[in-house]
């Protein structure tokens, strides 16, 4: 009899939320971690008195009745969390050269505010919420046409721009609504949000992340550290042991029972498995033999490419913020009206002689009771695009022992990079009282993520869809993939591959407990 019903393979969102959900039916869950604390992109760092989110900044679909807020209720996590809601008269606000656009909460109001700005481009701006409208409401549907034939079959006759636009990249799409760069620009600078130049991301992504953030932006109280906490406290309240600086070595199958041995040599037996690690390095290098998955699923896995890395710095400043003009909102400097060329200049393997492009964000102006800085001091968050081939070279080596020619390049680009905020946060380089930089390689050692990429698999048209892991499984019964692999890139759609996932997991074991009938499915 195996010792567990359930094996989590890393804690990342989609780790934690299946493990919650398979612990909340009943299930006997071990969540185990390869680092010292859970997570992935939720977990913060502290420097010095500061706490710094590593991959949460923002994020959508919360207002009541949102797909988001009912996931979270779902999971029972809901309730111990709170959040603030950014200005919705605009929560980004991207700098362009010669105007700043705000996108705002309200699909009217974003359309109309842009049939302004473009007053002779209005037909342009009309045409593009239509196709926004047309693919919304397919996406929508699509989630009720899996695994029916018919019911895809009407999808099909219902939805042709699926057909039309499932192929397509976001440039396309931009490219055939007008010739106008300044309004493609306003237009695409959200759909950045995805890691992905419009010119490789699938349209069909594009167009979703947008619709994230229609209904508001939030932050939530207390950072990226109060949700990850609000998941461990609800799984050791349903009974789900986690192990940390346990990293997996193996998960083989042996008969009807699954092994999972870590580098430390502990081994455990499960029923079933679920990986949050990246379905090319589980695929390639913890399922054994990898040849048990179908010679399909390997070469998809291989074929796989990550998302472009980034380049962070995160500070600590005596400066006062909110009186140089920092809000809530998040300022994204775009130098520039070409966001293709853009990103090339950022993620070619070079130092960049300028920084054409930044996300800057204050943890501490969002969210001033949240335990971010010391009191008297804000923190910022600055975050570009970079080549992870630029680091590659240190890759073999752990995060903190990668030497001093290291540490000089990250400087360089650093300084650099506080050097174009300056403009809108004057004096900064003289008011620095913590500063750390990261690289692809740091999330690459500390999230496994495959050639640091900050969302995954690349989201272009061929890596979504049926060109990801969409149904969480791996052509192995009993073992289940989830995390930004599988549905896609940001926290909500790695939790909610983590449910989809455990989903999945209880309809495996349930499957199988029917055809023993003196067993439940906890044995």
């Amino acid at each position: 009899m195996p010792d567990l019903d359930a094996i989590i393979v890393g804690s990342g969102a989609g780790g934690m939320s299946a493990g919650l959900k398979l612990a909340k039916d009943g299930c006997r869950v071990l969540l185990l971690e390869a680092m010292p604390s859970f997570g992935g992109y939720l977990n913060p760092f502290q420097r010095n008195g500061y706490q710094y989110d590593t991959g949460l900044h923002y994020v959508g679909d919360l207002a009541a009745g949102g797909s988001f807020r009912d996931l979270l209720d779902e999971l029972g996590v809901g309730q111990r969390l709170s959040f603030l809601e950014l200005d919705p008269d605009g929560f980004d606000r991207y700098v362009f050269p010669h105007h700043e656009v705000l996108f705002c909460k309200g699909t009217d109001r974003f359309r109309q505010r842009l049939q302004q700005m473009f007053d002779g481009d209005g037909p342009a701006v009309d045409r593009f919420f239509e196709i926004f409208n047309q693919i919304r409401q397919a996406v929508q549907d699509a989630a009720q046409t899996r695994g029916k034939w018919l019911l895809r079959l009407l999808f099909i006759l219902r939805h042709p721009e699926m057909i039309r636009y499932h192929r397509q990249t976001y440039q396309q799409l931009l490219d055939k609504i007008t010739v106008n760069k300044r309004l493609q620009a306003a237009l695409s600078a959200m759909a950045i949000n995805l890691g992905t130049p419009p010119e490789r991301a699938s349209a069909i992504m594009a167009v979703m992340v947008m619709n994230h953030y229609f209904n508001g932006a939030y932050y939530p109280s207390g950072g990226s550290g109060a949700m990850r906490d609000a998941f461990v406290e609800e799984l050791q309240q349903q009974g789900a042991a986690l192990k940390s600086g346990s990293r997996v070595q193996s998960i083989t199958k042996k008969g009807k029972e699954f092994l999972v041995v870590t580098e430390r040599g502990d081994s455990y037996s499960a029923r079933t498995v679920i990986s949050n690690v990246d379905p090319s390095l589980t695929i390639a290098e913890l399922i054994t033999p990898a040849e048990r998955v179908p010679a399909r699923l390997r070469k998809k896995a291989q074929r796989l490419k990550p998302s472009d890395g980034a380049f962070y710095a995160f500070i600590g400043t005596s400066l006062d913020l909110k009186a140089l003009g920092v809000s809530d909102a998040n300022l994204i400097h775009i130098n520039g009206y070409d966001l293709n060329a853009i990103i090339r200049c950022l993620t070619a393997p070079r130092v960049p002689d300028q920084i054409p492009y930044f996300f800057l964000t204050s943890p501490s102006v969002k969210d001033p009771q949240g335990g971010h800085a010391p009191t008297g001091y804000h923190s910022l968050q600055v975050i570009t695009g970079t080549s992870y081939q630029l680091f590659e070279k240190w890759s073999h080596l752990p995060s903190g022992r990668r030497g001093r020619q290291y540490e000089s390049l990250k400087r360089q680009i650093g300084m650099r990079l506080i050097h174009e905020v300056e403009r809108y946060v004057p004096g900064l380089s003289g008011h620095i009282t913590q500063l750390t930089f990261a690289t692809p390689l740091t999330n690459e050692y500390w999230v496994g993520a495959r050639k640091g990429g900050n969302f995954g698999p690349d989201q272009t048209p061929s890596q979504v869809g049926p060109g990801r892991f969409i149904d969480c499984g791996t052509g192995i019964r009993g073992l289940f993939l989830t995390g930004a692999g599988t549905l896609g890139g940001g926290v909500m759609a790695c939790i909610a591959s983590g449910f989809l996932a455990a989903l999945k997991a209880i309809e495996y074991l349930q499957s199988r407990s029917a055809a023993r009938p003196n067993s439940s499915p906890s044995t």
